[in-house]
């Protein structure tokens, strides 16, 4: 090893110990391995997520389109303040308060 951690210089001996790792004794089933790697398209090594992929995509669909049409929901035609209270149930609160001030 080098004295300097920044050094430029190559480290013969951190060298020799990678190369005997990665090498083992099956150099010739890891160039395999890397070349069959490098040989298989993008759409091959994404294939096996694309059948998973579009079954999550739909149930997340479903499930939002579920919850977007359940639950009971009032439409206001116009967005005045006074017309959504009113919408919500608070056409009462509104009467109430507007009868007891004057």
């Amino acid at each position: 090893m080098t004295d300097n951690p920044f050094g430029h210089e190559r480290d013969a001996e951190l060298g020799a110990l990678l190369r005997s790792h990665f090498e083992g004794d099956q150099h010739a089933a890891f160039v395999a391995r890397v070349r069959a790697g490098v040989t298989a398209g993008p759409l091959d090594i994404l294939g096996a997520w694309m059948r998973p992929g579009i079954a999550a995509a739909a149930v997340i669909a479903l499930a939002a389109g579920w919850y977007l049409t359940s639950g009971t929901r009032t439409e206001v035609a116009s967005t005045t303040p006074v017309e959504v209270f009113a919408a919500g149930g608070g056409a009462d609160v509104m009467l109430a308060t507007t009868l007891e001030t004057k």
